[in-house]
């Protein structure tokens, strides 16, 4: 046919100029949000599912969803192998001071991910301070409160509002952040959890109770870097009530939070993290 003709001698011009792929790429900048999930944020790689509205869907949320239907439009789900051809085509530099070459999208993310040389930036919006290592970051950002910890020690934490805090680790100087925002449909508040740095180095649980009887347990296999789970942070690992722990009414409600390490000849590649919420009254 006419078309394949015109077809196959634009490829063949294209191989005959160029020479090869790389010389025919486009440098551009491309918003995160257009090659993100449209239900949890995070960004896209194979399989990537797509409704009959555009809605883009991650694997994780597709399977998640009943009888595999959209989560916005209800609209069912197909897979979409072109928008995995685009993600897969594009690349993306790290930054300064990493040594890594541009690797393709999906490699790229997961790289930035675990890169030891990413910045640690300020969530404050608008701040724009930024540091190489996590020592020069805390002394120079101290407007919220700091607690330190140790790797598989448990600790307390008190919530008493919302607010944010930092958690600083004494075994490598690595820095979490805390948020704590207010959760309307539970009354409560929402507890998140995520890592200054980019090192995939933690896993988390968090247990916390509202009285005597009962105590519920939060935990999270993978903490997000600050850089992708945005601040504040849209995933939660707990949901705590506005409940006092004590005789005054103001005490707010205990944490008790345990920072684990992760091997790294353990650890996934797939950044999907696994959680789970266990409660005393389960057992019952």
């Amino acid at each position: 046919m006419e078309g394949d003709g015109i077809t196959g001698k634009r490829r063949e011009g294209a191989r005959e100029e160029g020479g090869s792929s790389a010389a025919k790429r486009l440098k551009c900048s491309i918003e995160p949000e257009a090659l993100s999930c449209d239900a949890c944020a995070r960004p896209l790689w194979p399989p990537i599912f797509l409704c009959s509205d555009g809605h883009f869907l991650c694997s994780s949320c597709r399977d998640e969803l009943p009888e595999g239907k959209c989560c916005e439009c209800s609209g069912a789900l197909a897979r979409s192998h072109g928008m995995e051809r685009a993600v897969q085509s594009v690349l993306v530099d790290c930054g300064p001071g990493c040594p890594e070459e541009a690797a393709d999208y999906v490699h790229g993310v997961r790289h930035r991910l675990i890169c030891p040389f990413a910045p640690c930036e300020c969530p404050e919006p608008g701040c724009g301070f930024a540091e190489k290592t996590p020592t020069t970051f805390l002394s120079g950002f101290v407007k919220w409160p700091s607690t330190t910890f140790r790797y598989w020690v448990p600790f307390d934490l008190r919530v008493v509002e919302p607010g944010s805090h930092v958690l600083h680790c004494k075994d490598d100087g690595q820095l979490l952040l805390v948020s704590v925002q207010p959760a309307a449909e539970t009354h409560g508040y929402a507890v998140s959890l995520v890592r200054v740095q980019h090192i995939n180095i933690a896993g988390c649980s968090v247990s916390f109770s509202c009285s005597p009887r009962h105590r519920s347990t939060a935990a999270i296999a993978n903490l997000w870097p600050l850089w992708c789970a945005g601040w504040p942070p849209e995933q939660h690992v707990c949901f705590v009530p506005k409940a006092s722990d004590g005789p005054d009414a103001a005490a707010g409600i205990v944490l008790t939070i345990n920072i684990t390490t992760v091997d790294d000849a353990d650890g996934d590649d797939d950044p999907d993290d696994s959680s789970y919420v266990q409660s005393d009254e389960d057992d019952d």
